[in-house]
């Protein structure tokens, strides 16, 4: 997974919100540790591969989830994204 993203929350119930809606609507997700390079505090995020960013978009916007950022990797290339 080269190019893919990753969505933080506001907090961890809300991650772990999205992460049970994602498995209802059987949209692939990995649940990880918020990596460094984004946060230095604790936190997790989901990762998210390319074809699937869209559906994890419409899902937050759908069942209202609190979503901190989402960024794009690209290799060592990061970038905040808007929805």
């Amino acid at each position: 997974m080269n190019k893919h993203y990753i969505v933080t929350f506001q907090n961890t119930h809300e991650a772990m919100k999205a992460e049970r809606e994602t498995v209802k609507k059987q949209i692939k997700v990995v649940v990880i540790p918020t990596p460094t390079y984004i946060t230095k505090s604790c936190g997790i995020s989901l990762k998210v591969c390319e074809e699937d960013i869209q559906g994890i978009i419409n899902l937050i916007k759908a069942e209202n989830i609190k979503v901190k950022e989402i960024f794009m990797k690209n290799g060592e290339s990061v970038k905040n994204i808007t929805i």
